[in-house]
């Protein structure tokens, strides 16, 4: 354990892992959240393309289907790339695997204003879910429109009741993944932005 060997508390090392394996999961996050983001930008210029396509072949679904991939394909579109492929499954081996193994650990210790790891903490759990609302609005295309924002609160309220039943030290870890996910949110609108001034520069 990173307390044995740090000297530092359960919780610190909780967080300590999560965001090294964060940032070190970061490049191929980065990469997969701007793919998806020109999917998403490409898809909306498509869509007068796209609706002329499905009238045509309205009555005959499979040609409908092969036309729009080949239309994907010609403007570049990737529905699935190897850093989307990468980023989803280091993320599910990481997650599973700490939640798993701090479900199983007995931790005796408490941290700042929690009086123990072992137990839920509301103001943990409201904490977890500001930080996954503010990572969510942060992400480039989010929308800010009243119905937008009540689906955006959607899994950040049934975040919050899951973690009312599990213990502080998931709550930690799943804070400091969400924090992570606002540094994420960050530096893609500065690459987003960057490429925007290279190409208005051309």
């Amino acid at each position: 354990m990173l307390t044995s060997h740090l000297g530092i508390s359960e919780a610190f090392s909780i967080m300590l892992l999560t965001l090294c394996m964060r940032a070190a999961m970061m490049p191929l996050s980065l990469a997969s959240a701007h793919q998806m983001h020109k999917n998403k930008l490409a898809m909306a210029e498509l869509k007068p393309m796209q609706a002329k396509l499905s009238e045509q072949h309205k009555s005959n679904p499979k040609a409908l289907i092969k036309q729009s991939m080949a239309l994907y394909r010609e403007h570049g579109i990737s529905f699935i790339t190897k850093a989307m492929l990468g980023n989803m499954a280091t993320r599910s081996v990481f997650g599973m695997g700490l939640f798993h193994a701090l479900s199983s650990i007995s931790f005796t210790s408490k941290c700042l204003w929690l009086a123990s790891l072992a137990k839920p903490d509301f103001i943990l759990n409201l904490l977890t879910g500001a930080l996954m609302f503010s990572g969510l609005i942060l992400m480039p295309g989010a929308a800010s429109d009243t119905t937008s924002m009540l689906v955006l609160m959607i899994p950040v309220i049934v975040s919050i009741i899951a973690l009312s039943s599990l213990p502080a030290a998931i709550g930690i870890y799943w804070a400091s993944t969400n924090a992570a996910t606002i540094v994420q949110a960050l530096l893609l609108r500065g690459m987003i932005k960057r490429a925007e001034q290279r190409l208005s520069a051309l």
